[in-house]
């Protein structure tokens, strides 16, 4: 006696469907790569990431299926060959948006990290970041959420936490501490009375170095070339030193 349940019929072309809305969506769990004494990126090939709770995936190719990488509490001084290493572990290092770096000897915030177009969280802690200035290369990664620097040189420094919200202000978390209302205040007045006025100056000087260099050719310059040279220089140093 038929029971009047109807089953749908398997489709396999659903169920493909379905894998690969999976594959997209879950991010699934970080490859760990922490505490192996790591000493360079190329060091990264000889391990085998942390075994966790759940299993990473692997695509047919044997890169790993994840969002995110934790590279912390190991001995890196820098980022030598980074993406070329983060391309041979992941499968897809556009959807790359933590990275964990923390605990590490870095002294520079180097610019391959802004690559990434996912990038949303950031560790920086306990590494040897001494300078404020290095947070400025950070400013082009429009999707940076949470970033972490405390336990660095640069902690001590005068304004540190207004200074790095003036020049992130996509951040939603600095240092695990939610931004407020009253930090972006703060921020905003620190970049008008500290980084807008210093940019500026930087603007100026540059401006004068280039008037002088060009000064003996621009002699015989008529006043409509000068203008559109003049011009120029404006694009030039803002793209340059501005993005």
């Amino acid at each position: 006696m038929e029971s009047g349940l109807r089953f749908p019929k398997r489709n396999n072309k659903n169920l493909n469907t379905i894998k690969k809305f999976v594959l997209v969506n879950d991010p699934g769990p970080p490859a760990d790569f922490s505490f192996k004494c790591v000493n360079n990126m190329q060091d990264v090939l000889l391990e085998e990431p942390r075994p966790g709770v759940k299993l990473l995936r692997r695509s047919k190719d044997g890169k790993l299926i994840t969002q995110s990488i934790r590279l912390n509490n190991n001995t890196l001084t820098d980022l030598s060959h980074f993406t070329q290493v983060i391309e041979r572990v992941l499968k897809d290092p556009s959807h790359l948006c933590w990275i964990d770096l923390s605990f590490n000897d870095l002294a520079s915030i180097e610019p391959v990290l802004t690559v990434f177009p996912s990038l949303s969280v950031l560790n920086l802690h306990g590494n040897s970041i001494s300078h404020l200035s290095e947070v400025d290369k950070l400013a082009t990664v429009h999707s940076l959420k949470s970033l972490t620097l405390h336990g660095n040189p640069i902690e001590t420094e005068k304004g540190y936490r207004s200074y790095v919200l003036s020049i992130l202000p996509t951040l939603k978390s600095f240092d695990f501490s939610g931004v407020t209302k009253q930090d972006r205040t703060t921020a905003e007045v620190w970049r008008r009375m500290f980084v807008k006025p210093k940019r500026d100056a930087l603007l100026d000087e540059l401006h004068s170095d280039m008037q002088l260099q060009h000064s003996d050719s621009d002699s015989t310059l008529s006043s409509d070339s000068e203008g559109e040279r003049q011009e120029q220089c404006n694009i030039t140093v803002k793209s340059k030193y501005f993005p």
